[in-house]
């Protein structure tokens, strides 16, 4: 499967990085202004303890300071949760949020 680099510049146009987490990240804290903020519980480790998982609301930035799992965007962050390829990621984005 290849994506277009249109299919992949809608899907970071069409998705906000603060709408995407406050989706998949039910237990992370009302985000006040943008940059990077507490995400909450970690999502790639068994987390106990709030605070180290960080997450940019400007960029989809993510990086765990507990169990050292980073990605640049949300496609990322699908891809390394869910264990997806760049292009199933791009269109999972895609499908789920209708862009």
């Amino acid at each position: 499967m290849r994506i277009a680099a249109q299919s992949l510049q809608n899907v970071k146009a069409g998705i906000r990085p603060v709408d995407f987490y406050r989706s998949e990240l039910p237990a992370m804290p009302l985000p006040l202004g943008s940059g990077w903020r507490d995400g909450g519980l970690c999502p790639f480790h068994p987390d106990k303890r709030a605070g180290s998982f960080r997450v940019n609301l400007a960029t989809g930035a993510f990086i765990c300071f507990s169990c050292g799992t980073k990605g640049g965007d949300i496609v990322a962050f699908i891809q390394k949760r869910d264990g997806l390829s760049f292009p199933e990621a791009v269109q999972r984005l895609s499908n789920e949020w209708g862009v």
